[in-house]
C-alpha cells in the first residue's frame, strides 16, 4: 500500500519532524520527464545537454475522522516549515522503495465534508529536488585502536587501522550531492573525491581550522552549506573553505571514491550520506 508524509529535514538531512497523511488520491506529477538541449540540424538534431525537469506534484488529502482537526493541525504544521530558512519534504513510499522530494506544500484546497465526515483537499507540492532515496550510513572514515567492528561494507577493523567505507556509485545523469559530518578531533580537515582512476575531482580543505573533541563540520552540499558547531553555538561556515579547492562534495556519474586526510594521531572521524536521485 503507498503511504505519505510530510517531514522536516536538520542541518544534516536528518528527519527532525513527520507529519504522515492519512489517505491520498488523485496523484500526479509522481513520474519523471527529461529536457534536453539540442542544436537542429537538416537531417538530424544533436542532443547537447539532457537534464531531469522537475514538475509539480498534486496530490488530494483524503482527512478521515475528525477531519476538520486534522486539517487544522496539517495546515499549522505546513506554516512552522514554510519559512525559507525550514526544509521540508514530501516521503513517498511505494511498497518497494521509499523516496523523497524536497520541496514546499504550495497549495491546499480546504473542502466540505461529505456524509461520512471525510474531508478531501486538493494540494499542490513543488520540488526543489528529483525524487531520491537518501543513502545513510554508508560512509565512514577513521583510524581505531580499539579493534572495533562495524556494520557497514567494509564491517572489520584491528588494532590501528583506517576503516573506509568510502564508495559512491551514481548512475543518475547529474551529479549527485554528498554531505558529511566532520568530528574532532581532526588538524586541517580535507575531504576529497576520486574517480574510477584515483585521481582527484573535488576537494574540499580548511586549513585553518582545528577541530578539537566536541567540535563538528557538517558540509552538507545538498543545501550548498556548510556549519561548524564549536562545542557551544552552530554558526555558518560556507566561506572559510580553501579558496583553491571546491566549496561542496558532488559525485559525478560513476563510481567515485571519497577519501579524507585524517591521521593516525587524530581521535575524530567522518560519517556520511549521499542522495542517490533517480528517474
Amino acid at each position: 500500500m503507498r503511504t505519505f508524509a510530510l517531514v522536516a529535514l536538520d542541518l544534516d538531512n536528518s528527519i527532525t519532524d513527520k507529519f504522515p497523511l492519512d489517505l491520498i488520491t488523485g496523484l500526479g506529477g509522481l513520474g519523471w520527464k527529461l529536457k534536453l538541449s539540442t542544436l537542429s540540424g537538416d537531417v538530424a538534431d544533436v542532443i547537447t545537454k539532457v537534464v531531469q525537469e522537475k514538475q509539480d506534484v498534486s496530490l488530494t488529502i483524503n482527512f478521515l475522522g475528525r477531519s476538520y482537526d486534522k486539517y487544522l493541525l496539517l495546515s499549522q504544521w505546513v506554516q512552522k516549515y514554510s519559512l525559507p530558512d525550514k526544509r521540508l519534504a514530501l516521503e513517498y513510499n511505494d511498497g518497494a522503495k521509499l523516496r523523497y522530494v524536497e520541496g514546499k506544500l504550495t497549495e491546499l484546497k480546504k473542502a466540505e465534508r461529505d456524509e461520512h465526515g471525510n474531508l478531501a483537499c486538493a494540494g499542490r507540492f513543488t520540488p526543489q529536488t528529483p525524487f531520491f532515496t537518501e543513502i545513510k550510513n554508508s560512509i565512514r572514515i577513521e583510524y581505531s585502536s580499539k579493534g572495533k567492528s562495524y556494520p557497514y561494507k567494509y564491517p572489520y577493523c584491528y588494532g590501528i587501522v583506517k576503516v573506509e567505507n568510502n564508495e559512491i556509485d551514481n548512475p543518475y545523469i547529474a551529479d549527485v550531492p554528498i554531505t558529511v559530518t566532520i568530528f574532532g578531533s581532526v588538524t586541517h580537515p580535507n575531504v576529497r573525491l576520486l574517480d574510477e582512476r584515483g585521481n582527484a575531482y573535488s576537494t574540499v580543505s580548511f586549513p585553518d581550522l582545528i577541530l578539537t573533541d566536541g567540535q563538528y563540520l557538517i558540509i552538507n552540499s545538498a543545501t550548498r552549506k556548510i556549519y561548524f558547531f564549536d562545542g557551544d553555538k552552530i554558526q555558518d561556515y560556507s566561506a572559510k573553505t580553501d579558496p583553491k579547492y571546491d566549496t561542496f562534495l558532488l559525485a559525478q556519474n560513476g563510481v567515485s571514491t571519497i577519501v579524507s586526510n585524517i591521521q593516525a594521531t587524530d581521535t575524530g572521524y567522518i560519517v556520511g550520506s549521499w542522495r542517490q536521485y533517480s528517474l
